[in-house]
């Protein structure tokens, strides 16, 4: 008997930037679970025996985020007597369709089958009678679509045999809903992992589908409503057995782990396994209604959970209302916050800006109230899009609404439709702004004044991360170490540039990238030393000083929204009386001050009482604006750079760095003070290695 041959390969496509490059990265952020689905489905499916004794499968994954794939290499294999090469792509999202696309029709040309799966192939065909023009493009050129889940009964069998067979269908209508009870559980590729960030970490489904009806959701159409789960002890199992393999960090990418019936079996398990000395922690993501179960946020901390990311979406009823987000209530977040607080799990909320309430204006003031009421730890921000698979989307399609035509652009950072309340433009500045006050270097050092010490480290290296594409207006999640850009890998609407012009782009990217790493190295420092020893009296007075004027800040706005000077006149006065009274009994208790420190408190509170007693002479909203600059610059400024060490200098140096840059930039550098730069450079090397060595130890 003559044995063939079937080479899968599995492929998570990128997407492409905004200049036409492939979004690549050294070190990704998280290997994909749907890559390591596929591949523990597919050997599971080869070793049945279902496929006959005569064929034989291989199975290779690539994930494009992370390296490039050879489609010279997939064509020479196909070309060997007796193999077929089948490439999937996998989980594929809206706006990595563009990038999928142009992949699948190289790979054509090059006589290999093909196959796109994922939420935008599944979402478009469940909620239209026909695929839409960009699909079509890919099944006249032989593109196999696949809509539905592999796991489905006798699905995987089926592909796998007709692609061995060369008979490929055009689509594939996989509509049962697969029971996951017992389903191959994702296999962690080792290769793959160690091309990303945490090679100790691994994916997993512990469950799909969604019990909500939320309008923006493509879940609900593509995986259901009600909710399939796979065994606990099916889950538990792998744990273990990854465990062995140095797998100690989950990411539970259920859409609502809360709403798996076997949740509390999974965290008992894990429960005994940490009892027994296995070091697992993981994060889950949950609805807003999830800390109302008896027992769940308890025995997710006992069972290791790190941080929960929870679909807030919204602090204005309003906009939870349109959306169909009935179970958000917005009264509870402080609470739910809170309790999960309690139990050391930060609190990472999903987020969107652009909801159909949103203005540029409630989006400050909502933005505000997260950061400052709510207190969350982290807030992943995202534009609302109208993704294909949603209600949204389909109503907008109905209605002749017109909307973006690039897939790539469905990345939650582009303007993919015209926003009823803000002009063209002005939506991705509000959402800019956004990101820019939930990651200013004030809200982090606030937020981790208040965090549990038990993921301190995990916290502050995610703020890092954030801060990082903040600045860069990146989103979080689709981010890396360090940015690659192939000459080749660029859309085929962009001119491919000569080895010169790309060998210039390339030295300008590192020169930017050393510029904001070296900038983030400095500014990270000033946040060590302001947030690493907590329970110091010193710190915890700083803690209670920023809490305090988080609060008034937001009292003051409010008031100025209401045009009620007399409430925000009485709550600046409030706040300099405290953080007098806070700063005299430091001065005077604090044993661990040095007698230096001690007067500049004392001098800073008489400051602020001298302030407070001529703050009504000028009794205007001009006078609150200058009161806030004063607390903001003299008070707490003042505060943290006369009790905590190293603090001012920090700062003293920064400036100094900062004029040297100037003055090179401006050809002025023959005046510059150089008798300051021995001091200068020793204290960096000092202050950088100690920061250093605390943040890798």
């Amino acid at each position: 008997m003559t044995t063939r041959h079937l080479h899968v390969v599995y492929v998570r496509p990128s997407r492409y930037d905004d200049d036409g490059y492939v979004v690549r990265y050294w070190r990704g952020v998280q290997p994909s679970n749907t890559l390591c689905c596929l591949e523990g489905l597919t050997r599971a499916v080869a070793e049945s025996g279902e496929l006959g004794p005569d064929l034989d499968v291989t199975i290779e994954t690539y994930d494009d985020t992370v390296e490039r794939i050879s489609v010279k290499r997939l064509a020479r294999l196909n070309r060997r007597t007796g193999t077929r090469v089948v490439v999937g792509f996998a989980g594929v999202q809206t706006n990595q369709f563009a990038r999928a696309s142009d992949l699948a029709l190289e790979l054509r040309d090059a006589g290999v089958s093909v196959m796109i799966g994922g939420f935008h192939v599944s979402g478009v065909l469940a909620l239209f009678d026909a695929p839409s023009h960009e699909m079509q493009r890919l099944l006249d050129h032989g593109v196999t679509l696949v809509k539905g889940e592999a796991e489905a009964p006798g699905a995987m069998r089926e592909i796998l045999l007709d692609a061995a067979n060369g008979g490929l269908k055009p689509i594939y209508d996989i509509r049962e809903f697969p029971d996951l009870e017992n389903a191959p559980v994702p296999r962690a590729n080792k290769r793959l992992q160690g091309k990303f960030v945490t090679k100790n970490m691994a994916t997993m489904d512990t469950s799909r589908g969604c019990p909500f009806n939320c309008s923006f959701c493509t879940i609900i159409n593509v995986q259901g409503r009600k909710m399939r789960h796979r065994s606990a002890q099916c889950v538990l199992h792998a744990i273990e057995e990854n465990y062995a393999r140095g797998i100690n960090i989950y990411f539970f990418t259920d859409d609502n782990f809360a709403r798996n019936p076997v949740w509390e079996a999974i965290m008992d398990g894990m429960i005994a396994m940490r009892a027994r000395g296995m070091d697992i922690i993981f994060m889950m993501q949950t609805d807003t209604l999830a800390h109302r179960i008896p027992g769940f946020v308890e025995k997710a901390g006992r069972a290791g959970c790190y941080l929960v990311f929870i679909g807030m979406e919204s602090v204005n009823p309003k906009n939870l209302e349109a959306v169909g987000k009935h179970q958000n209530r917005t009264g509870d977040y402080v609470e739910m916050v809170d309790l999960w607080h309690a139990c050391d799990v930060f609190v990472h909320v999903g987020y969107i800006v652009g909801m159909p309430f949103d203005t540029r204006d409630s989006v400050r003031i909502d933005t505000d109230t997260l950061c400052n009421q709510v207190r969350v730890d982290l807030a992943s921000l995202f534009m609302l899009v109208p993704l294909p698979g949603s209600r949204d989307h389909r109503k907008m399609v109905q209605d002749r609404v017109p909307v973006d035509a690039d897939p790539n652009n469905y990345d939650g950072l582009h303007e993919t439709f015209r926003h009823p309340n803000m002009p063209p433009g002005e939506w991705r500045a509000a959402y800019d702004e956004a990101m820019q006050t939930i990651y200013s270097t004030e809200s982090i050092v606030s937020s981790l004044l208040r965090a549990s010490r038990t993921h301190f480290k995990d916290l502050f290296w995610m703020y890092i991360w954030y801060r990082y594409s903040t600045l860069e207006g990146l989103h979080p999640m689709a981010t890396g170490l360090f940015r690659l850009k192939d000459r080749r890998s660029r859309r085929a609407a962009f001119p491919r540039e000569n080895i010169a012009q790309y060998a210039w782009r390339r030295v300008k990217d590192a020169a930017h990238d050393f510029h904001r790493y070296a900038h983030l190295f400095f500014e990270f420092q000033e946040i060590w030393l302001l947030t690493r020893r907590p329970d110091d009296p010193r710190w915890a007075t700083l803690a209670d000083l920023r809490t305090r004027w988080s609060e008034v800040r937001q009292r003051v706005s409010e008031s100025g929204l209401k045009g009620r000077y007399d409430e925000a006149a009485v709550e600046i006065r409030s706040m300099l009386a405290s953080a007098a009274d806070h700063m005299q009994q430091l001065s005077r208790n604090g044993a661990s001050l040095g007698l230096f420190a001690r007067r500049r408190l004392a001098r800073t509170a008489r400051d602020a009482e001298a302030y407070l007693r001529a703050f009504d002479m000028q009794p205007d909203w001009r006078r609150i604006a200058e009161a806030e600059r004063f607390v903001a610059e003299r008070i707490l400024a003042g505060y943290e750079e006369a009790a905590i060490r190293y603090v001012a200098k920090r700062r003293k140096f920064n400036a100094y760095r900062r004029e040297i840059e100037e003055r090179l930039r401006s050809g002025r550098i023959l005046t510059l003070n150089v008798s300051r730069l021995p001091y200068a450079l020793l204290f960096e090397l000092v202050l950088g290695c100690r920061f250093t060595f605390q943040m890798l130890r």
